[in-house]
């Protein structure tokens, strides 16, 4: 019994790997298309290169689940589709003993889940972030070659050219507009430069600073026109720019380098008992702390289920209508319900960490369902 096993995990975990490989391949191949558009070539393939290894870790924890899935349907399937689990069972073998390897593998698959997304990819997102700051200064010179205008969701920024070894744009005209489109103040500056604004001691962000600028407002009466030496301009989120729309990378309201989203177990913890972090409410830092968990230790769950509904499925030589009926269901249910588990989580009367594991244990209930079934036959 032990040699079967032994080759139903060795098939399984092969599997698995090529899978993983395929996901991850094309999650990595998603992403560089996408930081290819956004940058419109300005950035070149420097950042992809170096964005791309840290992107490894959220890759991962997406893919592992559904590689885990996606196997564990396909080599028991075939099992069953072949007649060996019918074999296994004539020569008086119980179909826990053929389950028992997957869903070990599965809890360990799970265990390093949980520790992956609860350290490594807070980790990697930290990275990545500074690695898109560094990146700063060539995307400000790749403006150069942009439209020479960039348009806000409060108005417009247009200059005559880009000053590289000053890094300030020159020769700039703002335009802002209120909510109703109407315009509601014109400025023309000689030079407009990006600073760093900083709260806490910390980088957290960039501003807009004009210097030699005269104001237009226009209100219920008549124009005012002002002069400013030095002031700083908030014009919102920005829509769209020449050279790139990475530029909201870089601009905008003032960042915290560490909020829920990436922040590792033991600081989710602390937030919790400490009364939160900032910009990250206790309620915040519970639905990031359980959705993390739940996501990594998804594969258990998923493999469980696969093995459920692969030994209930009577053999057939269909295997395609097998990996469907294994493999739509867990992703109908698992994808929709964890999409939903912050909106549950923030808006229904319903403990939080039960939002957050509701697929996980749905998928369990049903896998035990039919485990049983199974087991009976």
């Amino acid at each position: 019994m032990l040699r079967i096993q032994r080759a139903l995990l060795i098939e399984l975990l092969i599997l698995f790997v090529l899978i993983t490989f395929v996901i991850t391949c094309s999650v990595f191949l998603g992403v560089s298309l996408q930081l290819m558009r956004d940058g419109g070539g300005a950035l070149g393939g420097a950042l992809l290169t170096t964005m791309l290894p840290k992107l490894l870790p959220l890759s991962l924890a997406y893919a592992v689940p559904f590689a885990w899935l996606a196997a564990t349907a396909l080599v028991l399937g075939r099992w069953v589709a072949d007649h060996e689990v019918t074999a296994i069972q004539s020569s008086g073998v119980h179909l826990r003993t053929l389950a028992a390897p997957i869903l070990a593998a599965g809890v360990l698959l799970s265990v390093g889940g949980m520790w992956w997304n609860g350290w490594r990819v807070p980790q990697s997102d930290r990275d990545l972030g500074a690695t898109v700051r560094e990146f700063l200064p060539r995307f400000l010179a790749s403006l150069k070659g942009a439209d020479r205008s960039v348009s806000f969701s409060s108005g417009r920024l247009s200059w005559d050219y880009y000053d590289e070894d000053a890094d300030e744009f020159v020769s700039v005209e703002i335009d802002k507009r209120g909510g109703d489109g109407r315009l509601t103040e014109k400025a023309f500056m000689q030079r407009l430069r990006l600073a760093r604004v900083r709260e806490g001691g910390g980088d957290q962000g960039l501003e807009l600073v004009t210097r030699d600028s005269y104001i237009m407002r226009v209100l219920d009466g008549d124009p005012s026109v002002d002069y400013t030496d030095e002031a700083p301009v908030a014009m919102g989120h920005v829509e769209s720019i020449g050279a790139s729309t990475l530029f909201n990378q870089f601009f905008g309201a003032a960042r915290f380098l560490y909020r829920p989203r990436n922040l590792t177990v033991p600081e989710l913890l602390y937030a919790v008992e400490r009364g939160g972090v900032a910009r990250g409410s206790v309620r915040e830092s519970k639905i990031a702390l359980h959705g993390r968990l739940a996501l990594g230790a998804a594969a258990f769950f998923l493999g469980i289920f696969a093995v459920g509904m692969m030994l209930v499925v009577p053999p057939t030589g269909r295997r395609i209508r097998d990996f469907m009926l294994c493999f739509g269901p867990a992703v109908l249910i698992f994808f929709p319900l964890q999409i939903a588990g912050p909106a549950m989580a923030r808006n229904l009367p319903m403990p939080i960490w039960l939002s957050m594991w509701a697929p996980n244990i749905l998928l369990f209930v049903l896998a035990a369902i039919l485990l049983a079934k199974a087991f009976r036959r």
